[in-house]
């Protein structure tokens, strides 16, 4: 199976990368492509018609991804800019963009004890728009995040890898 990765963040501790390729690392069967959604420029609709090269490399990868796994921080009670640019681009034209009928499933991370709960929030309701094919599981949200990821990146919470497993096998399952 052919999943696309999208992160929220991009920084060098990203806690969301460090997830992103803990699954990578976990379910090696699949393909995984993660882009750097940071590169992208500002969406403006005076590029539709010329899009930059790394805009229509992302919409290539959507287009072919069997499915669509987002993990994100939570700014400000909801999604960081980079993540919605990447979705602004990749959503047009509106109603029948590569994301039309995409399986997506959302992981939401913080250090709080809500785990990003807006965020997730605001990324369904994104996604919804989008006419995206949002996965119907239990919110994966994960709490205390930076008890769960070491200094170095790595994941060590055995309860939190159990959890992203299970949702991914689930995931992975609904996708088909």
């Amino acid at each position: 199976m052919n999943i696309l990765l999208l992160s929220g963040s991009f920084h060098s501790k990203s806690k969301s990368l460090s997830i992103l390729h803990f699954l990578q690392d976990a379910f090696p069967d699949h393909q995984f492509q993660l882009p750097k959604l940071d590169l992208l420029p500002f969406y403006t609709d005076d590029l539709s018609d010329n899009k930059p090269d790394n805009v229509q490399d992302l919409i290539d990868q959507i287009a072919v991804s069997d499915g669509i796994i987002v993990c994100s921080p939570e700014y400000n009670h909801s999604i960081p800019a980079v993540l919605k640019n990447a979705i602004d681009w990749a959503s047009r034209p509106a109603f029948n963009s590569v994301l039309k009928d995409k399986p997506v499933t959302i992981i939401t991370q913080a250090k709080s004890p809500v785990g990003g709960a807006r965020a997730q929030a605001h990324i369904k309701l994104i996604f919804d728009s989008t006419l995206s094919i949002l996965y119907p599981s239990h919110e994966m949200m994960i709490t205390g995040v930076d008890k769960a990821i070491s200094s170095d990146g790595t994941l060590v919470d055995e309860n939190v890898k159990s959890r992203l497993t299970r949702h991914v096998t689930g995931f992975t399952t609904f996708v088909g």
